[in-house]
């Protein structure tokens, strides 16, 4: 009986070795897949890094460029000449629409007939007739 039970132990261990032996070839297996997925990844981040960055670095040397170049425009003394300009031409047209309402247009309707009556004669001397 003893041999019986050996040899149940030895063919229990050996089952148990072949199946522990299954397991380990599909962790390595699976192993491998994710090796090779995470290398394609850190590939595909490799490459947008050297595409991205020195773009982004170009991007940057522009904007500080920017950056300078409208520090040297003193920006807010520009904007501050826009508006005196704005509020002296806003002076201006109100000067002209008051100069303009403050016509007469009576006397000069009655200007003008009286201008047209003195011509008449000199129209009529050359022979236009209007």
């Amino acid at each position: 009986m003893s041999q019986d039970n050996n040899a149940e132990r030895v063919e229990g261990a050996q089952q148990l070795l072949e199946q522990q032996l299954v397991v380990m070839k599909k962790q390595l297996r699976l192993s491998r897949i994710l090796t090779g997925v995470i290398g394609i990844a850190a590939v595909a981040l490799l490459a947008v890094a050297f595409l991205i960055v020195p773009r982004t670095v170009q991007s940057l040397n522009r904007a500080d460029r920017l950056l300078k170049e409208l520090e040297k425009a003193n920006v807010a003394e520009t904007v501050q000449s826009i508006n005196d300009l704005a509020e002296g031409s806003q002076a201006e047209i109100s000067q002209t629409l008051e100069k303009l309402n403050q016509l007469d247009l009576n006397s000069l309707n009655e200007a003008i007939r009286n201008l047209e009556s003195a011509t008449r004669p000199l129209a009529d001397l050359f022979g236009r007739n209007g």
